[in-house]
Order: structure tokens, then sequence, then C-alpha cells
């Protein structure tokens, strides 16, 4: 949970550099707007607990995210769909094995108006040290946030993580 949260942080910060730094070339550009496509894997192993059953362990992470680029003359348009397939090993010899995947939007204006928007939902399931079924993680995530020239302005997000 940990990682999913700090590759959510660290997402939104490449994307606001992204789309400031396409902002500014989409000003030179010209009136026709050129979609750009790429896509970027990476994996991260760190520390984390388990809401569910609070052991401590070991998440790792592999994102593989798939971004969409439109660029204009007024406004550049990012649409970012992540993938992320993580494991979490506990201390207590329970795992957690889950797949999520993200749709995150992202617009910036030439007047400093930047917004993201995102909305998650994996569920995971939890298995006993021999590999049996013990239970299912669900973890829901959605937000909006708006920047003024690199100012958060306004911020509602929701995080929810279930267990059962």
């Amino acid at each position: 949970m940990i990682a999913s949260k700090l590759v959510r942080k660290i997402c939104i910060s490449v994307l606001l550099v992204v789309a400031l730094g396409l902002a500014v070339f989409a000003g030179n550009a010209a009136a026709n707007a050129t979609p750009v496509t790429f896509t970027e894997t990476n994996t991260f192993v760190g520390p984390d607990v388990d809401p569910c059953t609070g052991a401590s362990g070991t998440n790792t992470n592999t994102v593989t995210d798939v971004f969409h680029i439109i660029g204009g003359l007024s406004t550049t348009h990012v649409q970012l769909t992540e993938t992320q397939d993580y494991r979490g090993d506990w201390s207590d010899g329970t795992y957690l094995v889950s797949h999520s995947v993200s749709h995150n939007e992202f617009n910036t204006s030439p007047n400093g108006v930047t917004e993201f928007t995102f909305a998650q939902q994996d569920r995971g399931t939890l298995y006993s040290a021999g590999g049996q079924v013990i239970g299912y993680q669900t973890v829901f995530t959605q937000g909006h946030i708006t920047f003024n020239n690199g100012t958060v302005i306004t911020s509602p997000e929701h995080f929810r993580v279930t267990c059962s």
C-alpha cells in the first residue's frame, strides 16, 4: 500500500513536469495538435505494512504507464492509464497478490491552471503462508486536484481500503 501511494505521488509529480513542459512547447507549436503516445515500465521494491492484518513486510510493485499526450496552442491534455501488479510478502508468511488499473487525466492551460483527475480500484487476494485464500483487500482511490501556477488550490481525494 505504501508503494502504491508513493507511486501515485511520483506520477503526479512526473505528470506535472511533463504537462508544464509540454504547455510551454505547445505555445510555440502549430495550430494542429499532434498526439504522442509512449509507455514506461518500472518496478519498485520497498517496506510496507498490510492494512488488513497489520503485518510488516516487503512490497514489489511493477508499474506500467501508458501516456497519451495532446499538445495544442491553448492547452495540453495528458491521459494516463497506469497498471500496477503488486505483491506484498508479510512477516507472518501471508502474502497479497493484486492487480490495479487507474485512469488519470491531466490538463494544463497557458494561464497557469492545471487539473489532475484520477480513479483507481483493485481487489487483491490475501493468501496464507501455505497458499490458501484467506481474504481479499479492495483499494479504491479517486481525486481531482487543481493547481494554479504550481500551487494546489483544491484537492478533494478519497482513499478507502476494505478487508474481507
